[in-house]
């Protein structure tokens, strides 16, 4: 199958700015969202900060610029820190310092402790260890109590943090889009169905399930799914292939909550209404209901099964004999027409 390059699935996403985020979620474990960056800037040199990205942003994707084409922006450096602030990595940029320590003891007033930070434990992009704590002379492998810090400095990121240093040629006020690849949040269909046992029809709902861990926020979403082969690299996904009938039935019913659109090998479904998808989230959005679906039951006995099995028999060795073994099993199967006449949207 044809595969093309992601560069064009972004250019897919680079449509009219919006206040919402948008976004368009692949089947396997990313995305490519839009989101919108306001800024007021001066003449000459400025500084920009947006502290609403993920925490799993694929940096050379990033893509800041006037949706308008009326203001130019010269990009002279762009910076991305998912660092945000902890009680680690405070402890670490105090290393060598002598920190007050709160001794919370039961049934006694708190307390006071001096204690010089001799190595906070603190491992960039690894595991902690322990923190190592001078107090009276003598070093103890734990913290003596609740460490307290001066105020924190502009450059701490609470959140992980875009941050740009751009050139204007003039002073201008603008909605500029933002646009970059992140990891942390998949899609997939999945099907329920409700089947009586004293009869032969069911009821069938499908719903879209959308993860969400990219340690980001979405409120208010646009969002639209795709489905197809993505040429994507470093590192290396795959988007499988998924095709889903979402068919309404005539008359007046309502709007469907999905819609899909067909280009090329690829097949975009769009969520009619907005939504917000939280950080850690498993979301679930109907798209398709059927009710009083014919489906007669089918019984399938395969007296072998599909599965070898090591017989264990006699060996010859470190040779064992291989083949099959017999199912006792009969299988149940529900087999249905997919017609429009079904759904009811």
């Amino acid at each position: 199958m044809n595969m093309k390059p992601l560069a064009f699935l972004l250019a897919l996403a680079a449509s009219a700015v919006a206040a919402d985020p948008a976004l368009t979620i692949y089947n396997r474990d990313f995305a490519v969202l839009r989101d919108t960056v306001p800024l007021e800037l001066k003449a000459g040199l400025n500084d920009v900060r947006f502290a609403g990205v993920t925490a799993q942003v694929e940096a050379d994707s990033v893509i800041l610029r006037d949706p308008t084409g009326k203001v130019p922006l010269q990009v002279l450096e762009q910076n991305y820190r998912n660092d945000p602030v902890s009680q680690e990595l405070l402890l670490s940029l105090f290393e060598g310092k002598t920190l007050d320590f709160v001794r919370h003891e039961p049934q006694k007033p708190d307390g006071v402790v001096a204690g010089k930070i001799v190595r906070s434990g603190y491992v960039p992009g690894g595991e902690n260890v322990q923190p190592i704590i001078e107090v009276d002379g003598k070093l103890q492998f734990s913290l003596p109590g609740e460490p307290r810090f001066p105020a924190l400095g502009d450059d701490t990121q609470l959140k992980p943090t875009l941050s740009w240093k751009l050139n204007a040629a003039a002073p201008a006020k603008l909605d500029t889009e933002l646009a970059y690849i992140t990891g942390g949040l998949t899609w997939e269909a999945s099907y329920n169905i409700v089947a009586p046992e004293a009869n032969d029809v069911i009821d069938l709902v499908g719903w879209i399930t959308m993860k969400n861990e990219s340690g980001a926020a979405f409120a208010n979403a646009k969002i639209k799914l795709m489905a197809g082969n993505v040429n994507k690299v470093q590192p290396k996904r795959e988007a499988a292939d998924f095709a889903v009938a979402m068919a309404a039935a005539p008359g007046a019913a309502p709007e469907p909550a999905v819609t899909e659109k067909a280009f090329d090998e690829y097949h975009l479904y769009t969520l009619q209404n907005k939504t917000t998808l939280r950080d850690k989230e498993t979301k679930q959005v109907e798209f398709i209901r059927a009710s009083g679906v014919q489906a007669a039951r089918l019984f399938i006995y395969d007296p072998i099964m599909k599965e070898s099995a090591w017989h264990l028999g006699e060996t010859i060795g470190d040779n064992a004999e291989y083949g099959v073994v017999s199912s006792e099993k009969v299988a149940v199967y529900r087999e249905f027409k997919n017609s429009e006449a079904h759904y009811t949207w």
